[in-house]
């Protein structure tokens, strides 16, 4: 693809949908990241409180929403419990979140931060930023890739491409623009090297996508970058292993703590250079098509932050044909799914886990999830989570993606003549006042482990209560939970068969309902 054929992605929104998120917003929590005043789980809690807050943006007027902690460790992963507790209470203390069961607030501007004083080094940052009283429209598929888990590295280089390379403008997302890898070492106060082999890690599973621009350009104002507005999960499987490995173990310490000499170069290439290399000139510029880039800011600090690096590395692909194994996982391993089905056979053989279809479903599972965190290494990643039973860092991103993916290697695409049924999406039930009242009484006390008959309870703080009102009250809200629950299983049904398989299932049931009526 060249430059003149597409310079700019439109859209009207982002497959999945997307966030307005202010570019102070974004600064403010990257800047309160890298000065420690919160960890990286913090970072992904707060992203993954912006997608819960957007699956409820469709709200009737009245109805009120309830947020758990449940919902937020199957965004987030990792062990959860006391850990998203401590999470929410560092974002709390603050000032970038307020959490309740019925209420999200996020800080907007550096007044809302409480016990910070020293804003200098935020004013620099949010300075160093052209067009910086905008909105960012961020694919909802991004906040959750970054809630899922990801390198600080590479979600310093996803936040600075959405700033310089995402728009919305006349109704629509428009994603294309300039994008200098210095300038996002520079911002974000991260390492050139590393900033640069995780935009190489974004490109390669689809994420980010460049044009091929003339070098005299690409030394002004950066690559001509686009973000893909269609970007599935699904990309991330065909990750090439080559191109995502990073060039060292560990990352540089932060900008604060280090000199200023630049890390120390690749081990291979300490000895000087044996051959005379040439580089290859640059291809004609077609610059009377090119867009004019917006000027960027000149780096807040003076110290250098880029070099370059003479590389020639010899690529070889290898195909492995072995037969799958625990101790020795392949990057083929984690791509196929009847490789990955294998390695659930040895993992249950071992008793690292059951044998039943959640756990199989957990199992790969596990697999999208180090795809997506293990950018350096996923196989090994995957083998010591195995290894360690830590089932329960799969996210829901990771445990949607892997159904899609069982449920094509089981059953396959659906003809073309054969259209999934319409998901039955009921009104939601209006209910009355009591019925509202018995359920947030029944879910808050379960929240809080509480057992016992909670009308005695009731009854005893208002006695206005009566035991018939109280069964009135509970018998509508069971009929409500009831048709809920039935329209769940059958999108279910509908989700695992064809049209006339969910019709059948619908005649059963009414068979079995004729017969409990006939009994």
């Amino acid at each position: 693809m060249s430059i003149t054929q597409c310079l700019k992605l439109k859209a009207k929104k982002p497959v999945g949908g997307f966030v307005f998120l202010t570019v102070q917003q974004l600064c403010l929590v990257w800047w309160a990241y890298r000065i420690r005043l919160i960890h990286l789980r913090d970072f992904r809690v707060w992203f993954a409180a912006q997608e819960i807050g957007a699956r409820r943006c469709q709200l009737t007027p009245g109805q009120v929403p309830e947020y758990t902690l449940n919902e937020l460790h199957r965004l987030v992963g990792g062990v959860g419990g006391e850990h998203l507790r401590a999470s929410i209470r560092r974002l709390e203390a603050v000032g970038l979140l307020t959490w309740s069961s019925t209420k999200l607030t996020f800080a907007t501007s550096a007044t809302a931060l409480r016990g910070v004083h020293d804003l200098s080094d935020l004013h620099s940052m949010y300075n160093a930023i052209p067009n910086n009283r905008r909105c960012v429209p961020v694919p909802r598929q991004a906040i959750r890739l970054i809630a899922g888990g990801c390198r600080a590295t590479v979600i310093a280089t996803m936040l600075g491409h959405l700033i310089r390379c995402l728009y919305y403008r006349n109704h629509r997302c428009i994603s294309g623009g300039w994008c200098k890898a210095s300038w996002i070492a520079d911002v974000f106060r991260m390492d050139l090297r590393n900033i640069k082999t995780a935009r190489k890690y974004l490109v390669t599973i689809g994420w980010l996508q460049t044009l091929d621009t003339p070098q005299t350009l690409c030394n002004r104002w950066g690559s001509y970058m686009l973000v893909n507005l269609s970007w599935m999960r699904a990309a991330i499987g065909k990750t090439s292993q080559d191109d995502a490995q990073t060039p060292s173990s560990e990352s540089p310490p932060p900008l604060a703590f280090s000199t200023t000499k630049l890390p120390p170069p690749y081990k291979e290439y300490k000895e000087p250079l044996q051959e005379l290399e040439h580089q290859k000139p640059a291809p004609q510029a077609d610059s009377a098509t090119l867009p004019l880039p917006l000027q960027q800011a000149e780096p807040v600090s003076g110290g250098r932050t880029s070099g370059s690096y003479t590389q020639a590395r010899e690529k070889t692909k290898k195909t492995t044909n072995h037969t799958p194994t625990l101790s020795h996982i392949v990057p083929e391993d984690l791509t196929d799914t009847t490789r990955l089905l294998a390695l659930f056979e040895q993992a249950h053989t071992q008793g690292l886990i059951g044998k039943s279809d959640s756990e199989r479903l957990t199992f790969l599972s596990l697999a999208e999830h180090a795809k997506v965190v293990g950018s350096h290494n996923p196989c090994g990643l995957f083998a010591e989570l195995t290894r360690r039973k830590c089932w329960h860092f799969v996210t829901e991103s990771d445990e949607d993606a892997a159904y899609r993916r069982l449920k094509q290697h089981l059953y396959g695409q659906l003809p073309p003549s054969v259209s999934a049924p319409a998901r039955i999406t009921p009104a939601p039930p209006e209910l009355s006042k009591d019925a509202f009242m018995v359920r947030e009484l029944q879910r808050e006390l379960a929240r809080q482990g509480w057992h016992g008959d909670i009308f005695a309870w009731v009854h005893q703080y208002d006695p206005a209560w009566s035991r018939a009102r109280w069964e009135r009250a509970a018998t509508e809200l069971a009929q409500a939970q009831a048709t809920w629950q039935r329209a769940n299983v059958l999108n279910r049904v509908g989700e695992l068969t064809g049209v006339g398989d969910a019709l059948d299932s619908l005649g059963v049931c009414a068979a079995e309902e004729e017969m409990d009526l006939a009994g």
